[in-house]
């Protein structure tokens, strides 16, 4: 057989082949439906919504936060004015229970300082001790 006899069967395989080289092509881009384009836009308005819900969740957060910070702040500076009040409370009961304002009150009252004064020993009884117990036998 000649190569010329086989010329039609060539042509009529390259044109097979031209027509299923085009059709491979064509499945690796898929088509879109109508549907699926719908689903696409269902799906970009969920992320976005779920986005936006993000976003303002944190402007909600951020807004608590610094609500807490400005009573953070006030609660600080009513801490350093008690502190402020207690430390003047303090002066004035140190100023009132000195030496020197306990001896004037008490001259104000009408007491004189003792000339001969006396200190109480705590470690002897005030009560001597007896050996006998009057009254009465044991047993």
């Amino acid at each position: 057989m000649a190569i010329t006899a086989l010329a039609p069967v060539i042509n009529r395989s390259r044109k097979k082949v031209i027509e299923r080289s085009s059709e491979v092509a064509l499945r690796l881009v898929p088509k879109i439906d109508i549907d699926k384009r719908a689903d696409q836009k269902v799906f970009i308005l969920f992320l976005t919504g779920i986005g936006a819900l993000g976003l303002v969740s944190l402007l909600f957060i951020n807004t608590l936060l610094a609500q807490d910070a400005f009573k953070l702040s006030k609660l600080q500076l009513e801490a350093r004015l008690l502190t402020d009040q207690r430390e003047a409370y303090i002066r004035q009961l140190d100023r009132i229970s000195s030496p020197m304002a306990l001896a004037a009150a008490a001259s104000k009252m009408g007491m004189n300082p003792s000339a001969n004064p006396q200190f109480l020993n705590l470690d002897e009884p005030l009560v001597p001790a007896t050996d006998v117990v009057a009254g009465g036998s044991i047993g």
